[in-house]
């Protein structure tokens, strides 16, 4: 009788072994839709293809998938990452770094961005509305334009202290295209949007409000429309901003009629002996006092060059009536 018991309960306990209720997979990882992305996009785009988010004992990070229209291989995306004090309910040990970015740690996420690709920095300084922030630019041999931007959103250190302002965000931003510009996608890291916060009171990355502008209310101190901002806009020294380029609609050139000139013979043309200065009147000779006409070839008051080496001019005196004439 006991030798049955025993068989019975070993085959239930195999039974038990063998049977399957289900996968069960790992809490701190999931797939989220779009609209709880912690990062969106500025209107118009890129759209928001997918969202993996990774949850642990100090914070959260959302692996943010963008559509991507290139052939440099990778994937667009926006990862983020908000470190806070603690967050509740995260089934893990692991912990997010908040440690400060440093040269060759953005190097190592660059070349793992976007493989094979020259990438250059720039040495300006940018903001956006949560601070300053970076990127590099490159060009692929297709003519692909890759941008790979960076931020650090984290709060002064003097405003920072162990119950107030604390948390940081980190933001990356891949984008390759084959037909946008750098301008054009760099008003990604303009535009972009921060969805969300942690609930505790001591997370605040940000930092202090800033005050109002104590001009506000004051006389002597106007305040002009979006439009008309721009005429009153006084441009710093040394800066000549480029001539306004006005689009003129220029008509269709007619086309001309083609004449067929006459073949003609290389002749010397003919120099005009003729003076180019006031006329004066010459005196009346005796052809003309005696009412013959003048030769061919000849202006009216003007001799032929042939016989201009024989005429006297008067002077003004004899021309007035004033003087004696030659």
């Amino acid at each position: 009788m006991k030798s049955i018991a025993t068989t019975v309960l070993l085959m239930a306990a195999l039974s038990g072994c063998s049977s399957t209720t289900g996968v069960t997979r790992f809490q701190p990882t999931r797939a989220v839709s779009a609209t709880e992305a912690l990062v969106f996009p500025p209107p118009g785009g890129p759209a928001i293809v997918g969202v993996i988010e990774r949850r642990y004992r100090n914070g959260i990070e959302q692996d943010i998938a963008l559509r991507t229209q290139s052939s440099v291989p990778g994937q667009n995306s926006i990862k983020v990452k908000f470190v806070g004090p603690g967050m509740e309910g995260a089934n893990t040990d692991k912990t997010l770094s908040s440690a400060r970015l440093t040269d060759s740690a953005i190097t190592r996420e660059m070349r793992s961005a976007v493989p094979g690709l020259a990438m250059a920095r720039t040495p300006s300084y940018l903001q956006n509305n949560y601070g300053p922030f970076s990127y590099a630019v490159g060009r692929s041999r297709s003519g692909d334009t890759c941008v790979y931007g960076w931020q650090q959103i984290r709060s002064s250190t003097n405003a920072r202290n162990t119950l107030h302002n604390l948390g940081v965000i980190q933001m990356r931003l891949r984008l390759c295209d084959a037909d946008l510009s750098e301008q054009a996608l760099l008003a990604t890291m303009y535009g972009y949007t921060i969805n969300g916060s942690f609930t505790g009171w001591q997370w605040n990355p940000y930092g202090r409000e800033d005050r109002v502008d104590p001009s506000l209310g004051r006389p002597g101190h106007p305040v002009y429309p979006a439009a008309a901002a721009v005429e009153h806009y006084a441009p710093p020294l040394g800066y000549e901003p480029r001539p306004a380029v006005r689009r003129v609609s220029v008509a269709p050139a007619r086309p001309r009629a083609t004449t067929t000139r006459p073949q003609t013979t290389n002749v010397a043309p003919a120099v005009s002996t003729a003076p180019t200065g006031p006329l004066v009147p010459l005196p009346p000779t005796a052809s003309s006092a005696a009412g013959t006409a003048p030769a061919t070839g000849q202006v009216t008051g003007w001799p032929a060059a042939q016989n201009q080496n024989s005429i006297r001019v008067p002077t003004p005196d004899c021309v007035g009536g004033s003087g004696a004439c030659p």
